[in-house]
């Protein structure tokens, strides 16, 4: 979702269908040398339909389904942390620009786009990381896994290198029109 192309839905409607469209868009991608569950669990259900090793099918689809729907919740939580995280920073007068989401690395990753002035400003730090932290904490205790969120200048984004990074899912705060 680019800032020109900003869509009817919003937030959580949004960031479903986005959700969607990336789990087909994974299963049939090779990341850091590892197939995603759902092209390991296609290989072993053909397997399974060719004769061998039956009765073990239940077994994968049970497997598929649980990380399937960890991957869901996951992401989800990925989402609602950083409107937690956003939320926080508007409440206390903090102008947000936008955020970034990547949900296809292992440990799921948010960027928080705001002025870069900000970012030089001890109170704003200090406030910011403090939130940032006590989030964090709240996903790995959830997933066992980290979640890296954090703060980037808005001024000189360069959304493509975002998009290279597979920050693909992302929403501009305001509508903000350059």
């Amino acid at each position: 979702m680019t800032e020109d192309n900003i869509s009817p839905t919003r937030g959580t409607a949004q960031f479903n269908d986005y959700l969607v469209k990336y789990k087909d868009q994974a299963r049939k991608e090779k990341v850091n040398n590892f197939y995603h569950v759902d092209v390991v669990a296609d290989a072993y259900n053909q397997g399974f339909s060719d004769g061998e090793q039956k009765g073990r099918k239940e077994f994968i689809d049970e497997l598929v389904k649980s990380t399937t729907e960890r991957f869901t919740q996951q992401a989800n939580q990925v989402y609602i942390l950083t409107n937690v995280a956003v939320s926080h920073l508007q409440k206390h007068g903090y102008k947000v620009n936008a955020f970034f989401i990547n949900i296809a690395h292992l440990n799921p990753k948010a960027l928080i786009a705001v002025d870069g002035d900000l970012l030089l400003d001890d109170a704003f730090v200090e406030l910011s990381y403090s939130k940032l932290f006590e989030l964090k904490k709240i996903f790995t205790k959830l997933f066992d896994c980290t979640l890296d969120i954090g703060l980037i200048s808005y001024d000189n984004l360069d959304r493509d290198a975002l998009k290279e990074d597979r920050f693909d899912y992302s929403e501009f705060i305001g509508a903000i029109n350059e």
